[in-house]
């Protein structure tokens, strides 16, 4: 199964049209409503987005400041409503993976109108129970199971597989796609100021895990990361939704935050599924992102991983016992999505060009020197376990994850 020709050049035109401020364009080729700034009482104190949402008769029952975005759940005429309010080219960028996401047959929640202003825009979507305040994300469905000792129930996963599954069949050949764009923005945003500009100490420290000594330096792995990132040529891509996380899935497998959803590399989806399931969703994204979750089931009591690091300053070398052991029902959804994608594109999907967007997700996300310290002494076990050439890819992955099949 072949990729709409068209998919890369809608994007592209939406862009282009937002860039001209050509609305009446972004509206004809989306088929999304765009509505143009009301202006504000003279002396109004109110946010931006408040106000836009207000004067179209959007009442605020709830809202959740993020690092990227203002979100939460409005009422108009009795009805509910979630909005999203993002800078603008994030908006353009979000319609373009909606409406290419969406077009493949994915469930998503209907975008009924974008409310631009000033400063950015709002997005209004239809309310869908399994995504607000209904507890019903992937990552609620976890932590159920995870409570109770029992896996997903198959009524739930069965459905999500299938779908990514059928994905996996929508395929093109590109040298750009919307995971790498945002993955590359990254290394500019992230791991130049958190770790280049600061040298931190760290970096190049030697590291012994599980009393095993570590070839590489966590210098090697970011380095070697940013410079995949600068250049990396044709290579297949698959339909995904970019950034497959607990939160972005609900019940019925629908899917949510789509701006980098589109045709992307199998390895970009892999890896943020993987550090999502593994070890951030679970457990790191909760403690140090807590409102992001505040409309969530409580994170599960057991997910952190065992973890303990001691220096030793004669040979300033850094020694790590770690073991993490996942719940069933985390081992089992993700040694079950390996599967798939494995199935799909064979064993050269665990080739070294997995490494960098594994190392991104690990590094890119939070920034670990503001993690506790045996936090920040799992990530860089996990770091360097992907960056390590010795090991095959696809072994340490099953290896990390068949861990929790025993718990």
């Amino acid at each position: 199964m072949t990729a709409p020709t068209t998919a890369a050049s809608v994007r592209q035109l939406l862009a282009d049209r937002a860039d001209a401020r050509d609305w009446a364009g972004v509206e004809a080729l989306s088929g999304v409503e765009v509505l143009a700034p009301v202006p504000s009482a003279s002396g109004s104190r109110a946010a931006v987005w408040r106000h836009a949402l207000a004067s179209r008769g959007y009442r605020v029952t709830d809202v959740s400041e993020l690092k990227n975005s203002t979100c939460g759940f409005v009422q108009r005429d009795g009805r509910p409503y979630f909005f999203k309010y993002v800078r603008a080219h994030s908006a353009v960028a979000e319609l373009a993976g909606y409406l290419e996401f969406g077009a493949a047959g994915n469930r998503v929640p209907a975008l009924l109108s974008l409310l631009r202003t000033e400063a950015g825009t709002v997005m209004v979507y239809e309310y869908l129970p399994s995504m607000g305040l209904g507890r019903g994300t992937l990552f609620d469905l976890l932590c159920r199971a995870e409570r109770a000792g029992t896996l997903l129930p198959e009524r739930e996963v069965g459905p999500l597989l299938d779908r990514i599954r059928a994905n996996c069949g929508y395929r093109t050949v590109s040298s750009s796609s919307p995971i790498d764009a945002f993955f590359g923005r990254r290394v500019t945003e992230r791991l130049v100021p958190w770790y280049f500009a600061r040298q931190r100490p760290w970096l190049d420290q030697r590291v012994v895990v599980n009393s095993v000594p570590q070839g590489v330096t966590m210098r090697d792995a970011l380095e070697g990361t940013a410079a995949f990132f600068e250049n990396l040529g044709v290579r297949a891509c698959m339909l995904s939704q970019g950034d497959f996380s607990e939160t972005n899935v609900g019940r019925g497998a629908v899917f949510v935050d789509l701006s980098n959803a589109g045709h992307n590399d199998v390895r970009g989806e892999l890896a943020t599924a993987f550090w999502s399931l593994f070890l951030g969703g679970g457990y790191l994204f909760p403690k140090y992102h807590p409102a992001a979750y505040r409309w969530r089931e409580a994170p599960f009591a057991d997910a952190a991983p065992l973890c303990r690091a001691r220096l030793e300053p004669r040979t300033a070398t850094l020694h790590i016992d770690f073991a993490h052991r996942l719940s069933p029902a985390r081992a089992d959804l993700l040694g079950r999505l390996l599967d798939v994608f494995a199935d799909a594109f064979g064993p050269e999907l665990f080739d070294r060009a997995l490494a960098p967007y594994l190392v991104m997700r690990a590094v890119g996300v939070l920034d670990l020197d503001t993690l506790d310290p045996a936090d920040r002494a799992a990530c860089t076990t996990l770091v360097l376990r992907f960056w390590n050439e010795r090991d095959d890819l696809g072994n340490v992955l099953r290896t990390l994850v068949d861990h929790g099949r025993t718990r």
